[in-house]
């Protein structure tokens, strides 16, 4: 599998409307419904050959997946739903690595403007982190309703150069959203970015008030390491187990 494809893994409908009043010192439980949206052509040069059509078929019939984000205003907690339901479809390949890739939650720390994640590959155990991202957010005039809730359109760029598109409501006074993306004037609807004929798409599928107060605990195992010493390592791990492959000699 190339590192484009992996790095990108490891890096996404309607509901009933009900009237919702919240405040910045409430606990809530949002669950995105996140489509993942791959050029089969563009990727299929970085997926073994014996496994190709497995892959073009679930990606043909739809990669989708539930995640969720845990907050209490101060910290947050995104993670995807390990179990899958009878909507998000059969577990694929490509579903499975997702889960597996991303079933250690993301951390947002809004007091220190930090986040953590921690990360497993090449046998060894990373804690990335970092500071949160500023995407440089262009708010337009332009608005929509995402899931009954009133929303208003901005756009970033993250680390990568990427677009995000971003959706946020307002009404709804939290400060972040899925993935590591934050720092608007209300909660993140909906959201999406492409990279590398990828394309992830964040939708709100459903918000409730937690009864209990969210307690997050941050992770402290793992070699602490910056994204960009992370991607770097990655790139060294790659790049030493591609050429022990092709140093092995398959005419024995």
């Amino acid at each position: 599998m190339n590192y484009k494809f992996f790095t990108f893994l490891t890096t996404c409908f309607l509901g009933s409307v009900v009237s919702f009043a919240q405040n910045a010192n409430e606990n809530i439980k949002v669950t995105y419904k996140t489509d993942f949206i791959i050029d089969f052509e563009k990727m299929k040069d970085g997926i073994p050959a014996d496994q190709r059509a497995v892959f073009k078929q679930e990606i043909d019939e739809g990669i989708s997946l539930d995640f969720q984000l845990e907050s209490n205003g101060k910290m947050s907690v995104f993670k995807p739903e390990l179990k899958v339901n009878n909507s998000q479809g059969n577990i694929g390949l490509i579903k499975q690595m997702i889960i597996e890739s991303e079933a250690n939650p993301l951390y947002k720390d809004y007091q220190n403007n930090l986040y953590f994640n921690q990360k497993e590959f090449g046998g060894k155990t990373f804690l990335i982190k970092d500071n949160l991202y500023n995407y440089n957010w262009k708010l337009t005039k332009e608005t929509e309703k995402i899931n009954g809730f009133p929303a208003v359109k901005a756009t970033g760029v993250d680390e990568n150069g990427a677009i995000i598109t971003a959706w946020y409501s307002k009404s709804l006074h939290y400060k972040d959203g899925p993935y590591k993306f934050s720092n608007l004037p209300g909660l993140i609807v909906k959201a999406e970015f492409e990279t590398n004929g990828m394309k992830a798409i964040f939708t709100l599928k459903d918000i409730q008030v937690l009864d209990k107060e969210l307690k997050v605990k941050l992770p402290s195992k793992g070699e602490v390491v910056t994204m960009d010493e992370f991607m770097l390592e990655a790139k060294k791990l790659n790049k030493k187990y591609s050429e022990a492959n092709q140093s092995v000699d398959t005419s024995k």
